[in-house]
Formats: C-alpha cells, sequence, structure tokens
C-alpha cells in the first residue's frame, strides 16, 4: 500500500498536460470517482442479477462488510450540488421478478467501467431473469431476441466454426469475450453458467483488439457469492427434451464462498427428423477476500456435447434466380438432408482467474487470466440444390423452380474436421480517477497478450453415396461409404497478439466530458498448411473518441468515432479451412480489413429511473471485407467496400409497477460501395445488399404480473411472452440467394408462490411458422423448432 501511495503523484502525472497553463497539478481524493464494483453476496430476490451503476460522486475511503448483501444502486451526484452526497436509487415493488432498468448497470468490464447510461456505444442487455423467462438453454437462443444479429448455428449446433454470429451483417466468430477475456474455442455454448449477457454494437478494437467490427458479444460469468443459496431447476417438454440445472453457491467465511453449477441437456428438435443435441456440463468458482477491498475469482468450466449437426435445408441456387430455402417452395421442413454417420463432439475446459484490487479511493486494478483446451469431432455431408450444379451437374434448382419437388439433389464432396486447439489471454488493467487543475479524469491504461494454437484435420468422404431426392431423401449410410480424415491436409497454426491500449475520460464542465483512447496492436499466426509454411505478421493502431453530455443524472447525448481492423488468420479455431490463411501472406486482398464508425445517441432515464430509453443514429463503412462461408470455411477474397447505417432503438424496465419490458428496433441500410472480381465474384456485386444483414428488426419481451388483480393469490404470476420480427436477408454479396422475412411469437406464464418455489410454461414458436434459426452462405438455411412447449419447475433449498 505504501508504494502505490508514494507512485500516485507520478501516476498522476499522466495527466499533467492538461493542467499546464494553470502551473501546477492538484489531485484529491476528495474529488476522485469512487467505484462500487466488488462481487456481490446472494441476491436477495432475481432483480439484483444486474450490478448497478458505478458512483461518479465523490466517496470516502471504504471497506464494505463481509455480510453486507447486495450491493445498494446509487445515482451519481448533482453536477450542480458537486458536494451532495450520493443518494440510494428507489427500488420497485415488483423487483423480485423485475430486470429493472439495464442502463443503470455497468458492463462489468474494467477497460469500460462506465455506467451503460453513460457508455457513448449501443448496448443490449439480456439479464439473467430474461434468460430464465425465454429459457434459453445456449447463447445463440439468448441472442435471438437481439435485432442486428444474425447467426450460423442451428439447434442441432450446424456450422463448421460452432457459434457463429454476425452484428450489424459483420462476422463476429472471434468477438465472443467471457468476462472480457477471450472464448477460443469453436463450439455451441451453453447458459448454464451464464449470468447475464451483453451486446456492444459497433467497432470496439479500442478496448478488446482485433476483430469486433460489427461488435462485441460478451457472457457474464456465474461466479461464487457471500451467502448460501442453493437451486435445482428440472425442465420437460416436447422434442423430447429434458434438462437439469443444480446450483449450489456455499459461504465459507466472512469473505470466501465456493459455488458448483451441474447441468445436463437431452433434446429432440421440434419438426427436424434425426436431429437432436445432448449436452453435460459443470462449473466450479472459489471467490476470496469477498466484499473486501482486494478479491479474487477462480472459475474453471467444462461443457461436452453430442449433436448432429443440423445443416438444414438447401437453398435453390440458379443463375438469374433468387432463390430460397426449397421449404418455400413446398419441401417439408422436417426433412434431413445429412446422413447417420453426421455426429458433432466437442469439449471444452477452461479455467479463468479474476483479480480486482481497490487502493483508496482512485486507483484500481485488475487482473485477468484465461487458460482453455478444445475438442471438436464434426463429420456432416451437406447437400445442394443448384443449376448447372456443382461440383456435378444437377437439375435440381430448375426442377424446384418448375415444381418438380421429387427431384435428386447433390451431395457436397467435403466432410468435417477433427480439431485440437488451446488458447491463453491475460489483461491487466489499471483504472485512475485524479484531477489536473479543474478537471476530472478516469484514466484506463492496460496491456492484453493472448495467444492460441489450432491443429486441424480434414474429413473426405469415400465409397458410394448416392443421393435421394428432397421429397425422399437417404439417411442411412450407403454400404461401403465412410469419412476419412484427409492425409496431408492438415492445417496447424499459432497465433500471437500483444496490445497495450490507453483511454482518459476528462470532464472538461460537470455536464461535458470526452473519452478517447487508443489500442496498438502486434498480431503474427505462424504455420503449416499441408507441406507449405504460413506467416503472417500485421500491426494496427485502434483509436476512438467520443464526446459526453449529461446535462442531468437522467440523460446523456453522445457522439462517437471508432476504428477497427481484423487481420488475416483473427480467429485460427474458426478458420477451418487451409483456403484463406494459407493465402494471408500473398493475397493483396487479405490484407487487414479496416472499418470505421460514427454513432450519435442519446439514452433517457425515465419514471425516476425505472424505464430506460435509447436511441441511435450510426454509419459503419468497411474496406476490403472478405466473407467466410460457415459450412466450408473458405475465406472469400474481395476487395469490397462496404457500408451499413441506420438507426437502433431501445426500450428496457418498468412501464408500470407490474409491467416489465426489453424492447429494440433496428432499422439498417446496407451497401456494397465497391466490389472486385474474382473467382468468388464473378461479376460485380457493387450496390447490393450486404449480406446477413436485415433491414428491419424488432424484438419485444415483456410481462405482467396479474397476481394483485387475483384475489388470495399469493406471490407473483408472471404472463407474458415475445414478439420477434425480421425482414429479408440475402445470403452472399451478390443477392442470389435470400432468407425471407419471418415473424415469430412466444408465450410465457409463471407462478412464484414464494421466494422458493418457481414454475413456468413457455410456449415457443406460438404460431408454428415456418421461419429459419440460421443460414450459410454456401446455400443452406436451418428451419427453427416448431411449436415447442416447455415447463420448467425450481426449488431453491
Amino acid at each position: 500500500m505504501t508504494i502505490i501511495e508514494t507512485l500516485r503523484p507520478a501516476l498522476s502525472g499522466i495527466g499533467a498536460a492538461a493542467s499546464l497553463a494553470n502551473g501546477f497539478l492538484f489531485v484529491t481524493a476528495a474529488n476522485a470517482e469512487g467505484q462500487n464494483n466488488q462481487p456481490t453476496s446472494a441476491p436477495a430476490d432475481k432483480a439484483t442479477a444486474l450490478p448497478p451503476v458505478e458512483v461518479d460522486a465523490p466517496v470516502a475511503k471504504r471497506r464494505r462488510a463481509p455480510n453486507a448483501g447486495a450491493k445498494q444502486a446509487s445515482r451519481p451526484v448533482s453536477a450542480s450540488h458537486p458536494s451532495k452526497p450520493a443518494e440510494p436509487r428507489p427500488q420497485a415493488a415488483s423487483s423480485a421478478v423485475s430486470p429493472g432498468n439495464s442502463l443503470q448497470r455497468t458492463t462489468g468490464l474494467s477497460r469500460l467501467s462506465d455506467s451503460l447510461q453513460s457508455t457513448p456505444q449501443t448496448v443490449t442487455v439480456i439479464p439473467r431473469l430474461v434468460i430464465e423467462q425465454q429459457q434459453a438453454a445456449t447463447i445463440n437462443q439468448v441472442l435471438q431476441y437481439v435485432p442486428g444479429i444474425t447467426v450460423a448455428t442451428g439447434e442441432g449446433g450446424g456450422g463448421i466454426n460452432g457459434d457463429q454470429f454476425r452484428i450489424r451483417g459483420f462476422d463476429a466468430s472471434g468477438d465472443v469475450y467471457v468476462d472480457g477475456l477471450r472464448d477460443f474455442g469453436s463450439y455451441v455454448r451453453d447458459s448454464f453458467a451464464t449470468e447475464n449477457v451483453l451486446v456492444l454494437k459497433g467497432p470496439s478494437s479500442q478496448s478488446f483488439g482485433n476483430g469486433t467490427t460489427g461488435g462485441v458479444i460478451e457472457i457474464e460469468s456465474k461466479k461464487a457469492h457471500l451467502g448460501d443459496q442453493s437451486t435445482f431447476e428440472a425442465s420437460a417438454g416436447t422434442g423430447p427434451y429434458g434438462r437439469g440445472v443444480l446450483d449450489i453457491n456455499k459461504q465459507i467465511n466472512d469473505t470466501t464462498a465456493l459455488r458448483f453449477i451441474a447441468m445436463g441437456n437431452g433434446q429432440d428438435i421440434v419438426d427436424r427428423d434425426h436431429v437432436y443435441s445432448d449436452r453435460g456440463g459443470f462449473l466450479g468458482s472459489l471467490g476470496l477476500g469477498l466484499g473486501t477491498e482486494q478479491s479474487l475469482i477462480v472459475n474453471y468450466m467444462h461443457q461436452q456435447s453430442v449433436q448432429r449437426p443440423d445443416f438444414g435445408v438447401p437453398v435453390v441456387s440458379a443463375p438469374g434466380v433468387i432463390g430460397k430455402p426449397v421449404t418455400e417452395y413446398g419441401v417439408p421442413r422436417s426433412n434431413y438432408f445429412g446422413r447417420e454417420s453426421d455426429r458433432d463432439s466437442a469439449t471444452a475446459d477452461v479455467a479463468t482467474a479474476l483479480y480486482k484490487g481497490e487502493f483508496g479511493d482512485w486507483l484500481t486494478l485488475t487482473n485477468d487470466t484465461r487458460v482453455g483446451y478444445y475438442t471438436r469431432d464434426l463429420k456432416f455431408t451437406p447437400a445442394l440444390c443448384a443449376s448447372p450444379g456443382f461440383p456435378f451437374p444437377s437439375s435440381c434448382a430448375t426442377d424446384v423452380l418448375a415444381g418438380n419437388l421429387a427431384t435428386p439433389y447433390t451431395i457436397w464432396s467435403v466432410g468435417g474436421t477433427k480439431q485440437v486447439s488451446h488458447g491463453g489471454e491475460n489483461v491487466t488493467t489499471a483504472t485512475m480517477r485524479f484531477d489536473t487543475g479543474p478537471f476530472r479524469h478516469k484514466l484506463v491504461v492496460g496491456f492484453d497478450a493472448y495467444s492460441q494454437h489450432a491443429t486441424t484435420n480434414f474429413y473426405l468422404p469415400s465409397g458410394p453415396e448416392p443421393a435421394g431426392t428432397l421429397l425422399d431423401p437417404i439417411f442411412a449410410n450407403s454400404p461401403g461409404f465412410a469419412l476419412t480424415v484427409s492425409p496431408g491436409n492438415q492445417l496447424s497454426a499459432t497465433s500471437w497478439d500483444a496490445g497495450p491500449f490507453m483511454s482518459d475520460r476528462i470532464w472538461l464542465t460537470p455536464m461535458l466530458s470526452i473519452l478517447a483512447g487508443v489500442r496498438w496492436d502486434h498480431y503474427r499466426v505462424d504455420g503449416q498448411a499441408g507441406a507449405s509454411p504460413l506467416a503472417t505478421t500485421t500491426e494496427f493502431a485502434s483509436p476512438k473518441a467520443s464526446l459526453i453530455f449529461e446535462p442531468t443524472t437522467h440523460q446523456s447525448y453522445y457522439f462517437s468515432y471508432a476504428r477497427s481492423f481484423t487481420p488475416p488468420g483473427n480467429n485460427i479455431t474458426s478458420l477451418s479451412s487451409t483456403l484463406g490463411l494459407s493465402q494471408a501472406p500473398s493475397a493483396a486482398n487479405l490484407q487487414p480489413e479496416a472499418d470505421t464508425t460514427f454513432e450519435v445517441g442519446a439514452k433517457w432515464g425515465l419514471f425516476e429511473d425505472r424505464l430506460g430509453v435509447t436511441a441511435a443514429l450510426f454509419r459503419v463503412e468497411k474496406n476490403n471485407a472478405s466473407y467466410t462461408d460457415q459450412v466450408s470455411g473458405i475465406q472469400t477474397t474481395t476487395d469490397d467496400k462496404v457500408q451499413v447505417q441506420g438507426v437502433e432503438l431501445g426500450l428496457t424496465g418498468k412501464l408500470t409497477a407490474s409491467w416489465d419490458i426489453q424492447a429494440s428496433y433496428s432499422y439498417m441500410d446496407s451497401k456494397i460501395i465497391a466490389s472486385s472480381i474474382s473467382p468468388f465474384t464473378p461479376v460485380s456485386a457493387a450496390g447490393n445488399r450486404v449480406p446477413y444483414v436485415s433491414e428491419h428488426g424488432l424484438a419485444i419481451w415483456t410481462t405482467y404480473d396479474i397476481a394483485p388483480l387475483l384475489p388470495n393469490v399469493p406471490g407473483h404470476m408472471l404472463v407474458g411472452g415475445g414478439l420477434n420480427c425480421r425482414s429479408d436477408y440475402y445470403l452472399n454479396n451478390l443477392n442470389s440467394m435470400v432468407i425471407p422475412a419471418a415473424t415469430t411469437i412466444d408465450g410465457m406464464l409463471s407462478y412464484d408462490p414464494n421466494d422458493r418455489h418457481h414454475l413456468a410454461l413457455k410456449v415457443t414458436n406460438l404460431t408454428n411458422k415456418l421461419t429459419y434459426s440460421s443460414a450459410f452462405g454456401n446455400g443452406y438455411a436451418t428451419p427453427a423448432a416448431g411449436r415447442s412447449v416447455t415447463l420448467t419447475a425450481a426449488i431453491k433449498f
């Protein structure tokens, strides 16, 4: 502690340039910004799933009582009364079943430690309570109510690269983070260990490193906390579907706790023949120093899964025709076009250590580390419906367009991958709060270093493999058919990244502040593609700048600028083909993708901040764009320049004491500004829409507590559901394949007679709508499950 206090004037001197005109450097603890971001004790009710907003007000040095319970949310001090103490935030009467106004929480990340209301970026929060209400078992199901996100992950885990997301149309396969650290693996992520999910939209390289063109998916994991709390939840439903989660948290002493979570999941997908998804996993968490100024949380997560990958149904592909999935022409959505040997087995073992220290009121240090080991064995036999056909001549598409559905499809001669990967990352961050003359600062400096390695082998089919017809596909393996590892086609690669970063938020006045920062990255990939060595090195700087105006504690306005870069081979566990990475050193059109974003937005807290409202206008421009096919893993080489611009609106919190809502709308106007001719793009795509971008997206999740309206009904009884509307989107830059627009409706009814028991009924796809949960650029679309009913019961003990 003595060393830290001795260094304090020197560290504060980083901001001295801002006050040279005044001739002195002035730092006071009384005016420094405080933080209250330690792990909480056991939640008193479900509302405490969201951590409260940080305190920007003057605070005294403190040490919280170990058994203080959940944190008390508080408001920043009034801008016009800087000495006024922070006041407690009012709590809603029905907070036990309310997710609350998410603008009043933080990201939970040291690199972005302001409240979401003060963060100059569009952020969508899916809190734990909403995840439970929607009974979302995987992360892609959690994200289904976030407009602007499209996925290439079917219910059975389709896609050669596991979870594949696109944010505002831009690939986010390497932009999934857990507790602020990269999740390197290629697998379908179950939500059993998930507390909250945040989607930070817009380029975020300054905070997170390479990639992040469309944004970042941040998963906050469950952790040990003070207080004893145990729950068991069991679900059963159509499919059939069965799931159980046991969650035990035990406080060991005043500052130490242990947590253990176990999960088992078995599911057959409704209205999809032969598709199943079985998973199991557990999370162990140890919390040390909880409720004190220095804490350490250590998590270990294991997940394994065995499932049949669902690449869905072929999309019609023919010259001069905008093709749709064959199910749009009358093929039953239950038809499965893979084979009996199709299998997807994956494991993930991940250990994480999160240290946080608060030294006085001015300095917070964090040191976060993750190491992970992943395996995946994927076998599949995708089908095509193209004319003239690839790789073999076919009349499938022309037959379908002529009304003949009893036509043979083509089996593509690829077979899958077998991959072993591991990676590690460390992020060290210092957050300093100090004054230079009249200006208040929050300075964040840190260093991010990670490495990952992947060894990938490729399966190729051998032996007879006759195709069936669209109406009668062949599922059984033919005698003599096999999928074998292709010799001499192994891809082995190791990547390293080192990135120092810094940002400073300076309050020019109590209402007006500037946030500016930059990160510099050195990224290198070395490896072997078959018999050919490969190597590529990329260096780049990612700046950001924002102007933030907060006239009151209930409203904020901002303008932001940011740049991000995506180097070749930025996520080697997802680049599951020797194509792309092996070309990176020599292909000019696989130079780093560069993108720029401009965003102007506003955030308001209404009804004493019980309801949060957001609005933003944005434009993202990307140069040297490339596309990665989610089935083959082939990285399409293009020189496209693309632009996505639009508006996003959000609503989160309580409309009345009993009525909660989480709603968002996005309008995205996308356009390919420039396009080059290549084997993948034989004609110019200029003027076309950007693939995977829906022009309109609307998502609403709402519940109403009807218990107060019913005589002699204790507790809470929620009636609610969700509406999800999405306009059509294209699968390629030539706009020759399209996924139709769709609107789906979900319904739910839950009853909590007391704080120990919970019962819920959920109906997904209430109208049994034919729609698609994901799509793949090479011509596949996965039909979403038909109407599904799930009953869940939980007990707290």
